[in-house]
């Protein structure tokens, strides 16, 4: 790391990392000494566009399938409706089970049968679990479609299973031709797939074969990536972005591992996408994004946040991966530091939380409703946004129980739609604890062609205090849409009375609850 703050950029990041946290102790005592409210605007320099908020269709289908139809369109309406966390990506997982593979994945809940069977012949019919919520996310026009890979078919694997083998170059062309017939197929059949991912946590083969997976070394990550463009390029696929690598940690794999592949690769990617189960600081997250700038040229695919779970600690690091239940305002705060961490720093156009549904740590009509509700910290993961009682199939529980962190998240799925443009808050004045972030759209006026511009601004506190905020709004005439806040008390909160605007100094003033989100909509003329 200290050899590495010698190369260009790198060691002036940190240093203005290091005066920003500094800036911000500063206010951080002097605001809890006086009360006051802080002080904070948005900047007039527009930065990414957002292209969506989601989660994946992993593992889970396998459970849901056997739910009863209403319990399953109840959770298609708490998932994707405008009424639930209105997600606005979706990731189906293509399956790498042929059927009769000579060795299986050890936990049947993670297998995912494969359209492709072992004798290499399709078969469009399986994997009916996956399937059925794919389609559902189509039926709701989720507007960004994922379909990622943990392991090519048994049939085209060395070892012909699902599990514990290296992708070679030997078998990218058969592996190139497989996606494309699987992606067009769905694209016939009205799927709208917008990416594919060909690889996942390409690191770790899963030799134990606890889950699917294929190691890919990163010298073969170009060669699989040109050659799935080039099949896909004369298909009906055609218009499916690639994404990669998807690799599992920042520090210790993408830093080390991009600088083979990475300046090879990015005229076939349509974005960058990687994971953060290493929980990377702000400054180690900061010389990620200046080494994939440089490796890029400064002009690098769109940097996309494909997957992340299971966190026992707070963002900004140090984290932890480990088993802990948490469905309170705690590990949601730490969710939406993630959130704001990859759009204000790698400037991530999109954030992708790993699983839509999980299973509870134990069933709660049995054990009680603190089942659900309550921290525990010998049994289950957070890895989930909704859970489902482990144990269905013998206490008839076809319950969907939301955590925090699923409310927090909508708070950036509904509020943040794709093509909203982020924009960065001045932040200098904020406490330790309290971030924010704003976007900008536009609203369409009735019966006047243009729209107006449409802000969004959120915030989180994750202080065990109230803040008062000022904000000073961008161009005239700002009028308060609709507030929502999200609290250890409140799950989707809409705030009445809303916020006054002084319009003659152009400001906001209101209070983020402890331990909260707060998301503001207003419209300006300009």
């Amino acid at each position: 790391m200290f050899a590495r703050l010698l190369e260009p950029g790198f060691g002036q990041t940190v240093m203005n990392l290091l005066a920003s946290k500094l800036s911000v102790l500063s206010a951080a005592l002097s605001t809890s000494l006086t009360g006051n409210a802080v002080d904070v605007s948005i900047k007039n320099q527009p930065e990414q566009t957002i292209t969506s908020f989601g989660a994946s269709g992993a593992w889970w289908p396998n459970d849901v399938i056997h739910f009863p139809a209403d319990a399953q369109t109840r959770l298609g309406d708490l998932l994707f409706s405008k009424n639930g966390l209105h997600l606005s990506s979706y990731r189906y997982n293509m399956g790498a089970d042929g059927g009769d593979d000579p060795k299986q994945v050890t936990n049947p809940q993670r297998v995912v049968e494969s359209f492709m069977r072992t004798d290499g012949t399709y078969d469009f019919s399986r994997d009916h679990a996956g399937v059925t919520f794919l389609q559902m996310a189509q039926s709701y026009a989720v507007p960004r479609i994922a379909f990622f890979i943990n392991a090519a078919p048994s049939h085209i694997a060395d070892n012909r299973q699902a599990c514990g083998w290296n992708l070679t170059e030997a078998k990218i062309p058969a592996f190139a031709d497989y996606i494309k017939t699987v992606l067009s197929y769905w694209k016939d059949d009205g799927v709208d797939v917008t990416y594919i991912s060909p690889m996942n946590e390409p690191d770790n083969p899963r030799g134990d074969c606890g889950q699917e997976g294929m190691a890919v070394h990163p010298q073969d990550r170009t060669p699989a990536f040109k050659a799935l463009e080039t099949a896909l390029g004369a298909s009906a696929a055609s218009s499916v972005g690639i994404i990669g690598d998807e690799t599992s940690q920042i520090v210790t794999q993408a830093d080390i591992e991009d600088p083979v592949w990475l300046p090879s690769s990015a005229p076939y990617l349509s974005s960058i996408a990687v994971h953060n189960y290493d929980y990377p600081t702000d400054a180690e997250l900061a010389l990620y994004y200046d080494q994939t700038l440089r490796l890029t040229n400064g002009h690098p695919p769109p940097v996309k946040f494909t997957e992340s779970c299971c966190a026992t600690t707070a963002g900004s690091g140090p984290g932890a991966f480990g088993q802990l239940y948490d469905p309170t305002m705690v590990n949601a705060l730490i969710v939406a530091r993630y959130v704001w961490q990859f759009l204000t720093i790698a400037n991530a156009q999109s954030f992708d939380w790993w699983t839509a549904v999980a299973n509870l740590p134990c069933s709660p009509g049995v054990d009680g409703a603190q089942c659900a509700t309550a921290v525990n910290r010998t049994a289950g993961y957070n890895d989930g946004l909704v859970y489902i009682d482990p144990n269905y199939n013998q206490t008839h529980d076809y319950a969907f129980y939301p955590t925090k962190r699923a409310f927090v998240v909508k708070h950036f799925s509904h509020f943040i739609r794709p093509g909203s443009v982020r924009y960065d808050v001045d932040g200098s004045a904020l406490p330790l604890g309290v971030e924010a972030l704003a976007t900008r759209s536009s609203t369409r006026r009735k019966g006047r062609g243009a729209g107006v511009p449409l802000w969004n601004v959120l915030f989180l506190n994750n202080q065990t205090s109230t803040q008062a905020i000022t904000l000073r709004l961008p161009g005239g005439h700002a009028k308060i849409q609709n507030a929502v806040k999200t609290t250890p008390t409140d799950d989707w909160t809409i705030v009445k009375p809303l916020p006054a605007v002084n319009h003659q100094q152009q400001t906001v003033r209101f209070t983020l609850p402890a331990q909260s989100m707060w998301s503001m909509q207003f419209t300006t003329n300009d």
